[in-house]
């Protein structure tokens, strides 16, 4: 494989860093007019791939910069809590807390702190809100 030039080895190496390994957003340094450009080469290198509408290293870029790509998530076991929360939120209309807290016996603030902690930090998914008018805020995992 050929050089990295400085601005692919940038955002290679941040990219690095970032959790789920997102290029965006990229490092200041590097001029607008040159994104389509550099993304394009990072792609044809197969260094970076399109992935849930934005743009990840690949492990062709790890390789490239000299770094391994961290273990892939952990999935839960069956039939526990967190594996029913999870699918729960997986649902198309997601979950209000007061509804995962029927289902788990967990109280407010330890259904929050899963979504931070576990859910987000630990298994890497992305939890997203959305509250209707005269509803309760609904929660689901971002696919």
């Amino acid at each position: 494989m050929s050089k990295l030039t400085p601005t692919q080895e940038t955002i290679l190496k941040a990219a690095a860093t970032r959790p789920g390994g997102d290029i965006e957003p990229l490092p200041a340094t590097i001029n607008a007019g040159l994104r389509p450009r550099v993304i394009l080469g990072l792609l044809s290198r197969g260094l970076i791939d399109e992935r849930d509408g934005g743009h990840r290293i690949s492990e062709a870029g790890f390789a490239a910069i000299g770094m391994t790509p961290p273990p892939a998530a952990k999935t839960p076991r069956q039939g526990t809590k967190q594996a029913r929360l999870i699918g729960m939120l997986q649902r198309s209309k997601g979950a209000s807390i007061e509804e995962i807290c029927a289902e788990t016996g967990w109280q407010k603030h330890t259904v929050r702190g899963v979504f931070s902690n576990t859910l987000r930090k630990r298994l890497g998914l992305t939890i997203t809100s959305h509250k209707d008018e005269g509803q309760p805020r609904r929660y689901r995992i971002k696919s």
